[in-house]
C-alpha cells in the first residue's frame, strides 16, 4: 500500500484537506473537518485541482471525471454507485432510486443512501446531486447547510434529469 499524503486547498468557503496517494485521491475533507491522524504534507500531483475547486465554488461548471479516485476501500456496489454519481450533470439531480437504478440495483435505493453517506470524495463525486423522491435534499455527509448551498450554487433544476 502506498503512503498517504495531505495537502490543503484554500477557498473562499474555507480550507479543504485532500488526502492522496500517487495513484489517486483518497479522501476530501470539508473546511473545519479532518482526520484524527496527521499525514505528511506533499503538494498535490494534480496541480489543477485547487483552481478547479475554486472555480466550482465561484459557480463555474467543472468536469471532475479526470481526477483519479482511490476507491479501494469501497464495496463493489458503493464503487459502482459512486462511479455513476460522478456523471450526474451539473445543475441536475437524481433521486436515490434513480441512482440505484443507474448502478444496476433498482431496488437498492436505501443502500444507495448509505453508500452515498460513505462517499470519501464529496464534490468530485457529487453526492449532493442525489435527493429524496419528494425533492427534499435528504442526507449528506458534509457539514450542515453545505448540500443546500451546493445545490443552490448549481441552480439545480429538480424537475429535469
Amino acid at each position: 500500500m502506498s503512503a498517504i499524503y495531505g495537502d490543503r486547498i484554500d477557498t473562499p468557503k474555507g480550507v479543504f484537506l485532500i488526502l492522496f496517494q500517487p495513484g489517486g485521491i483518497s479522501r476530501i475533507y470539508f473546511p473545519g473537518r479532518g482526520p484524527q491522524e496527521s499525514y505528511p504534507f506533499r503538494k498535490l500531483p494534480w496541480s489543477s485541482l485547487a483552481g478547479d475547486l475554486n472555480r466550482y465554488l465561484a459557480g463555474e461548471v467543472v468536469d471532475w471525471t479526470g481526477y483519479p479516485l482511490d476507491d479501494s476501500a469501497y464495496s463493489s456496489f458503493t464503487a459502482r454507485l459512486l462511479n455513476e454519481i460522478r456523471h450526474i450533470p451539473y445543475g441536475r439531480v437524481w433521486t436515490y432510486r434513480e441512482a440505484a437504478e443507474q448502478a444496476g440495483s433498482p431496488k437498492a435505493w436505501r443502500a444507495a443512501g448509505q453508500a452515498l453517506k460513505a462517499n470519501r470524495h464529496p464534490i468530485l463525486v457529487p453526492c449532493h446531486r442525489v435527493v429524496a423522491s419528494g425533492g427534499k435534499p435528504g442526507g449528506f455527509s458534509g457539514p450542515p447547510g453545505w448540500k443546500e448551498m451546493l445545490l443552490e450554487l448549481e441552480a439545480v433544476d429538480q424537475g429535469r434529469r
